[in-house]
C-alpha cells in the first residue's frame, strides 16, 4: 500500500478501536455508577493521577524517538528494553514506598493499599510496551486494535462482576491490572516473532534518543500536570465526593476527544515524521488533521452540552444530577482543548519535544492559579475558569507553536477551526429550535430529536462547504465497503 491508503487502513482500524474501546469504558463507567459511590470514584481518581504522572517516567521519554527515528537499530532497541523494564521496577519500588505519604496529603488511609496495588502496573507495561511502539512505527494499527479491545473487553468484565459482589472501588483496580497484562502479554506473543531483543546494553547506542527523550518526558510531565491540576486541587479543596461528582463529568466531557483524536494523531504522527523534511507536505498534512479533528469533535460537544441531562440521569441516574452543569461547561472547554492536541504529534514528527517542554512549561504556571481562585466558587467556578484560560491560550498556542513546526498562517490555521465551530453552532441553534417549537415533555424523546436534527445540519453543512472533510469520510466508507466484500 502507498502512504494514503496506510493512512486510511490505519484511520479505519483506529476509529474502529476507539469507538469499540469508548462504548464499552461508557458501559462500564455507567454500571459502575449504580454500585459504587462519588467517593469511589474520587478515590480511583487521585490513584490514576498518582500512577499515572509516575507512568510518564516509565520509558523516559523515548517512546516517540522509536517513531521519529527511522533507521533505530536492533542494538538501540534492545538496550532501551531492557532500560525501560529497569525503570519500572524502580518506578514500582518508589510509589509503593510513597503510598502511605501520598495517602496521608489526602487524609484518606484506604488510598494505600490500592496506590501498592496499582504500582504492579509499572513492572507489567514494560515488559510489552516497546512492542505496541514497533505495531505503530510500522502502522499495523489492525494488531493494535485487537489488542485494545480484547484488553478492555476483559476489563470490563473483571470490573462489573467485582461490583456485583460488593468489592467496591478495588473493582476500578483489578480490572485495570488484569487489563495491562492482557495488554502486556498479547504485546510480546506477537511482538516477539518479529523482534527478539538481545541481552545487550550499550548506553553509547541510545545517548541521542535519551536527549530527544528529556525534553519529551518534561514536556508530558508539565502537559500532565496541566491536564489533571483540576482533579489534583479539587481532591484537596473541595473534598473526595465533590471530586467524585467533577470526575464523572469530567470523564464525559474529555471522551468525545480521547476516543477521535487518536484516531487521526495516532496514524498522522508517524506519517508526519516520514514527511519531517517537507514542510509543505507537513503543513497540509497537519490543517488537515485539525480540520477533521474539529468537524467530528465540535458537533458531538455541542451536542453534549444541549443533552446534558437526559445523559447524566440515563447513565447513571438522580443521585448523580450535580454533575449536569458541570458536563455542560467543561463540553465547551474539551472541545476547545481538544484542538490542540494535533500538535503534540506536529513536534514529535520535526523532533521538536523543546517546544512542547517550553510551552507546557509556561502553561504550568497558569493552570493551578486559575483552578485554585475558580474553586472559591465550587466546582462551577472552576469549570469556567478552565474554559476561560482555554480560549484565552488559542493564539499564543497558534504563534508559539504551530507557527514554528510548519509556517501555518494565523488565517489557515484558525479557518481549519472556526468553520467547523460555526457549522457546529448553526446545527446546535437549529436542533434547539426544534425543539422548542414541538415543546416535547419526555427528555428522551425530546433528545432523540435534537440528535436527528442536529445530526441531519451538519451532513448537508459539510457536504456543501466542507469538501475536504466530506471526501475523506466518503473514501473510508468505499474503503471498508470494498474490503467487506
Amino acid at each position: 500500500m502507498n502512504l494514503k491508503q496506510k493512512t486510511l487502513s490505519g484511520i479505519k482500524w483506529t476509529s474502529m478501536s476507539s469507538i469499540i474501546i469508548a462504548v464499552i469504558q461508557i458501559v462500564q463507567l455507567s454500571v459502575l455508577a449504580h454500585y459504587l459511590e462519588p467517593s469511589d470514584f474520587g478515590l480511583m481518581a487521585i490513584v490514576t493521577i498518582i500512577i499515572g504522572f509516575s507512568a510518564l517516567f516509565l520509558d523516559l521519554g523515548i517512546s516517540a524517538s522509536i517513531i521519529h527515528k527511522q533507521d533505530i537499530t536492533h542494538v538501540q532497541l534492545s538496550s532501551l528494553y531492557w532500560l525501560n523494564i529497569a525503570s519500572g521496577l524502580v518506578l514500582f519500588i518508589i510509589i509503593y514506598s510513597l503510598a502511605p505519604f501520598l495517602a496521608n496529603f489526602y487524609n484518606e488511609a484506604e488510598l494505600v493499599p490500592i496506590i501498592q496495588l496499582l504500582a504492579l502496573n509499572f513492572v507489567i507495561s514494560s515488559l510489552g510496551s516497546q512492542y505496541g511502539l514497533l505495531f505503530q512505527k510500522a502502522l499495523r494499527f489492525n494488531t493494535m486494535a485487537k489488542i485494545g479491545i480484547l484488553s478492555v473487553s476483559i476489563g470490563l468484565i473483571i470490573a462489573i462482576s467485582l461490583a456485583m459482589y460488593g468489592y467496591g472501588v478495588y473493582s476500578l483496580v483489578y480490572s485495570s491490572l488484569i487489563s495491562t497484562i492482557v495488554s502486556s502479554f498479547m504485546n510480546i506473543f506477537i511482538g516477539i516473532k518479529e523482534h527478539r531483543p538481545s541481552l545487550i546494553f550499550k548506553y553509547r547506542e541510545i545517548t541521542s534518543m535519551l536527549s530527544f527523550g528529556a525534553f519529551q518526558m518534561g514536556e508530558r510531565t508539565l502537559n500532565y500536570f496541566n491536564s489533571q491540576f483540576d482533579t489534583i486541587l479539587i481532591g484537596k479543596l473541595l473534598g473526595v465526593e465533590a471530586l467524585g461528582i467533577y470526575t464523572v463529568a469530567k470523564n464525559l466531557s474529555m471522551r468525545p476527544a480521547q476516543i477521535i483524536n487518536p484516531i487521526i494523531t495516532r496514524v498522522t504522527f508517524p506519517i508526519m515524521a516520514k514527511v519531517q523534511n517537507d514542510t509543505i507536505q507537513l503543513k497540509s498534512i497537519y490543517l488537515k488533521t485539525i480540520n477533521y479533528l474539529s468537524s467530528v469533535n465540535f458537533p458531538i460537544y455541542v451536542l453534549i452540552a444541549i443533552l446534558a441531562e437526559p445523559i447524566i440521569l440515563t447513565l447513571f441516574g438522580k443521585k448523580w444530577s450535580d454533575s449536569i452543569n458541570v458536563l455542560q461547561v467543561l463540553s465547551l472547554y474539551g472541545a476547545i482543548r481538544s484542538t490542540g492536541n494535533p500538535i503534540g504529534s506536529l513536534q514529535l514528527a520535526r523532533g521538536r519535544a523543546d517546544l512542547g517542554f517550553y510551552w507546557n512549561l509556561g502553561l504550568f504556571l497558569f493552570f493551578p492559579i486559575t483552578i485554585y481562585m475558580g474553586s472559591h466558587w465550587g466546582l462551577k467556578g472552576v469549570t469556567y475558569s478552565l474554559l476561560s484560560l482555554m480560549i484565552a491560550i488559542s493564539i499564543p498556542n497558534w504563534y508559539f507553536m504551530v507557527k514554528p513546526l510548519c509556517g501555518a498562517t494565523f488565517k489557515e490555521y484558525f479557518w481549519q477551526i472556526i468553520k467547523p465551530f460555526i457549522f457546529a453552532v448553526i446545527a446546535g441553534l437549529s436542533a434547539y429550535a426544534i425543539s422548542f417549537l414541538f415543546n416535547i415533555k419526555n427528555i428522551y424523546l425530546d433528545a432523540s430529536l435534537t440528535i436527528i436534527v442536529m445530526t441531519s445540519s451538519i451532513l448537508i453543512l459539510n457536504i456543501y462547504f466542507n469538501h475536504k472533510f466530506t471526501k475523506i469520510v466518503i473514501e473510508l466508507i468505499g474503503r471498508r465497503k470494498k474490503n467487506d466484500k
